[in-house]
């Protein structure tokens, strides 16, 4: 592993070893799914894109944020936890606003598409993963790839297909044939998803 997580009091941060304060970063704020809900600060960098910074499978050039969502709360209503966390990260570490992108995996892909239609002006791109839309379905502005298993008996694959559609060609969609709800690991580790987060710049 080329980086390390540095623990703080509510979130944990993955930084490249590399780091240095004199350039700007790109930033990524990854949300995790209801398992990896509760109080330990430790979860939610156990599974996706977590798991694979750990295990050396991806080095991505950008400070990336883990976020954790309290055992007993969804998400959807801890939306302003997750900004804070962003937030204190860029004040803590040298950040490109232009450069910040977000990605979620189930119940956090939900919410990645809750946080592009609410900030739109803040996303340099969104990689929501097996999410869905709560409430009304409506276009963002910002470079979306859009990933979802054919076979997920958690989160109906037909929530990724309709903002696929909605989209157009604004977006990126890519289904993994016979895969059921994990499909984040393939996500993360068979395509360039991660680099391509950290390509993006908003003008």
């Amino acid at each position: 592993m080329t980086g390390h997580f540095v623990r703080r009091a509510s979130d944990q941060v993955w930084v490249p070893d590399d780091y240095a304060a004199a350039r700007r970063w790109p930033a990524i704020l990854f949300l995790h799914g209801a398992g990896e809900r509760g109080d330990d600060n430790e979860k939610q960098t156990t599974v996706g894109l977590g798991l694979h910074l750990r295990d050396g499978t991806l080095d991505p050039p950008a400070v990336v944020i883990f976020p954790q969502c309290p055992a007993e709360s969804r998400w959807t209503g801890e939306t302003r936890r997750a900004m804070a966390a962003l937030d204190d990260a860029c004040e803590e570490y040298s950040i490109d606003p232009h450069r910040v992108s977000l990605t979620g995996i189930s119940q956090g892909g939900a919410v990645v598409w809750a946080l592009a239609m609410a900030y739109p002006d803040r996303w340099s791109a969104i990689a929501p993963v097996c999410g869905w839309v709560v409430g009304a379905r409506r276009r963002v502005t910002m470079p979306a790839w859009i990933f979802h298993g054919s076979d997920d008996t958690v989160v109906r694959v037909e929530e990724s297909r309709a903002m696929a559609e909605l989209l157009g060609g604004a977006a990126v969609y890519t289904e993994f044939p016979g895969v059921k709800h994990n499909s984040w690991d393939p996500a993360y580790t068979t395509t360039d998803v991660v680099n391509w987060l950290v390509r993006q710049k908003r003008p």
